[in-house]
């Protein structure tokens, strides 16, 4: 199938980290499925989607595709939190979907998330039991004109309901210069994959566009103490971090590491500095931090880790798999209380190589416990004695409120 396409408009590209935070609703055509706008007293639907491209596995009546009109207030079936007085269905089976091609890009250091409200219809609702169905939110670029996903999110129908749209959204992480999509087109898609005789409801499709701020984070490449590069290559020490390590005596579990010679077989090649952290993989052994900032109501936090193992004792990549942990916690009367966490598996990660791994909080409401707290970031180990994660690099984002254009 042909796709349209849009010409680029020339953006400026930003550093990776802006001085000025700045956060953008970035415009969907039909973002509400306004249009074609219905007659109220006529068919309450139609098999059209204005500024979508529909793909509908009934090409003769489109049927699996389109927008309606909610129903009246007081009906039993009216989606009550919908945004303005239509909204789209889409029929369950896999291939059902609706695409667009935004007129803006990818920009180097900015953030991306798509938001959508989500339901199910009252009648045909998708399946809940085995096998379910499910729905995919998409963020894809432009490779010429064939669409390339990046990320995605699945929402499946349980627990979701015929008169209240709930909100899901799929996060693009900063966009770094050599990612194939920078500067390429923005693309969002809502796509069916279950089976047919179901349909969601959607609506008020959001594409939030974020230039993050860091937040200062003490020793954060675990450069201090300065290990003496003539001595021992290691030190159980970390400075600025408070060093939880279930050997008491000697500290063996937590300290810094200088990074080996160029060329060396251990070498790893993307460390941030000179140095970093080795951890211990036994549960217990940890480090965290208490920040001098403080969670901002409206704004969503990201806190990502540069994550390898050691080459000589590497953590267990097999059953039982080491895993370790990243934390984002707040104190509450000096104790620290966790809010979000994201588990790194040691399978799959190299000795040469670090990976960054992220855990996300996304837009704090007045309502948190954590609204207004000190931040806390934590890295904890969660397996068995006997093997070492190499760190480095950790780094908090924190993206503000959007703002409309």
């Amino acid at each position: 199938m042909l796709r349209y396409a849009f010409g680029l408009s020339v953006l400026l590209q930003l550093p990776l980290w802006a001085a000025a935070p700045v956060s953008i609703s970035i415009p969907v055509v039909n973002a509400s499925f306004e249009a074609p706008a219905l007659d109220p007293n006529g068919f309450p639907a139609v098999p059209l989607a204005d500024g979508w491209l529909e793909l509908d596995l009934d090409p003769a009546a489109s049927s699996n595709t389109g927008v309606f009109l909610n129903t009246p207030v007081g009906s039993p079936d009216r989606m009550v939190n919908a945004e303005g007085r239509q909204l789209a269905f889409l029929g369950s089976q896999q291939g059902n979907g609706l695409e667009q091609d935004l007129r803006t890009t990818y920009r180097v250091g900015c953030d991306y998330r798509l938001t959508v409200g989500v339901g199910v219809s009252a009648r045909f609702p998708p399946a809940v039991a085995s096998p379910t169905d499910a729905i995919e939110i998409v963020l894809y670029y432009l490779d010429g004109n064939e669409p390339k996903d990046i990320v995605h999110q699945t929402v499946e129908p349980n627990g979701l309901s015929s008169t209240q749209l709930r909100d899901f959204s799929v996060v693009l992480p900063a966009v770094r210069a050599d990612d194939a999509w920078a500067g390429k087109t923005i693309g969002v898609a809502l796509r069916a994959a279950g089976n047919p005789g179901g349909f969601w409801d959607l609506d008020n499709v959001r594409l939030t566009e974020s230039m993050p701020v860091l937040i200062p984070i003490a020793n954060a490449s675990f450069e201090a103490p300065v290990v003496d590069p003539n001595g021992f290559g290691a030190w159980p020490v970390v400075d600025g971090w408070l060093e939880l390590d279930l050997d008491t005596v000697a500290s063996s579990n937590t300290g810094v590491f200088l990074n080996t010679a160029i060329g060396s077989p251990d070498r790893l090649v993307n460390a941030e500095g000179g140095q970093l952290l080795f951890l211990g993989s036994q549960k217990g052994n940890a480090l965290g931090q208490d920040l001098a900032a403080v969670y901002q109501i409206g704004c969503s936090y990201r806190l990502t880790v540069a994550v390898g193992v050691s080459a000589r004792f590497p953590p267990s990549s097999t059953g039982p798999v080491d895993t370790m942990e990243i934390v984002l916690y707040y104190l509450a009367e000096d104790k620290s209380v966790d809010i979000v966490h994201e588990t790194v598996e040691a399978k799959g990660l190299s000795s040469t190589q670090l990976q960054d791994f992220s855990v996300y909080l996304f837009t704090v409401q007045s309502g948190d416990a954590w609204a207004g707290k000190s931040i806390g970031v934590a890295i904890r180990a969660a397996g068995a004695a006997g093997g070492f994660w190499d760190l480095d690099n950790v780094r908090l984002a924190e993206s503000l409120p959007v703002a409309k254009e």
